[in-house]
């Protein structure tokens, strides 16, 4: 099978373009994440979420702005106005999982159609054990979908890439979501992670992280058995993981004490 093929088959365009607008929600059509039904209202400021479960809390942040939303409800609208100019990462926690969708704010209505097929082309990625619902352009490299398109920056040429699986433990339910990102994503990850230790209330979460040498071959092999990346010899990716959370003493990053 073609590399570029397989890759298809981990990635998933978040993809709802809302237009005359100056908010772009991509939502998560990943069939884990029916659960939440995540829109925006009708004058596009707020995102509307509810569940059958209860929403614990929301996260919205990128590299410059993070803030935490604590819900405790099954239904809620969170405004986004406050929110400034970017793209933004949007992670709802449900008691069982975490729900991930992304929303572009813009400065300018204009600016929504110029954008469009930067949008489709460069936004989102998240999969998870089941490995599917898969769609994607096949020209389309991972690099450009998880730098959001800004890997033409010669900056961006030795970009690290990071394969993530969190283990959310709620009692009687587990949830396990797998994702590939880069090093800030990565970043924020562990150190919520290391928050979340912390809480007697999700101190079983478990997060564990893989520094991956050749994205375009991880993914291949990956996408042939989700359990490729517990394998012990590869030079598509480090066996060792680079961080993962103890489970009797304290959250580590491999070599460190």
């Amino acid at each position: 099978m073609n590399i570029m093929k397989r890759i298809c088959t981990l990635l998933i365009l978040l993809s709802t373009t809302l237009s005359n607008s100056q908010v772009t929600l991509l939502k998560n059509y990943n069939p884990k994440a029916q659960d939440l039904e995540h829109h925006l209202n009708s004058t596009k400021d707020s995102l509307i979420l509810s569940s059958d479960k209860n929403i614990v809390q929301v996260d919205i942040f990128n590299e410059d702005f993070e803030t935490s939303i604590k819900v405790e409800n099954k239904n809620t609208a969170i405004s986004l106005r406050e929110i400034p100019i970017g793209e933004f990462s949007i992670e709802a926690k449900l008691i069982d999982k975490i729900v991930v969708m992304d929303i572009i704010k813009y400065d300018d209505i204009t600016n929504t159609s110029s954008s469009k097929k930067e949008i489709v082309e460069g936004m989102g990625m998240m999969l998870d054990e089941g490995l599917k619902v898969i769609k994607s352009s096949p020209k389309t490299s991972i690099e450009f979908l998880l730098t959001r398109g800004r890997a033409k920056n010669p900056s961006k040429k030795n970009q690290k890439f990071y394969y993530t699986v969190i283990k959310i433990n709620n009692g009687s339910s587990t949830s396990k979501t797998m994702r590939l990102v880069d090093e800030k994503s990565m970043e924020r990850m562990v150190l919520k992670n290391k928050i979340e230790f912390k809480s007697s209330t999700t101190k079983s979460n478990e997060l564990t992280v893989w520094e991956i040498y050749d994205t375009e071959k991880f993914m291949e092999f990956q996408s042939v058995n989700s359990d490729y990346v517990y394998t012990s010899n590869s030079e598509a990716f480090n066996p060792n993981p680079y961080y993962t959370t103890s489970k009797n003493e304290t959250a580590t990053i491999a070599g460190l004490k």
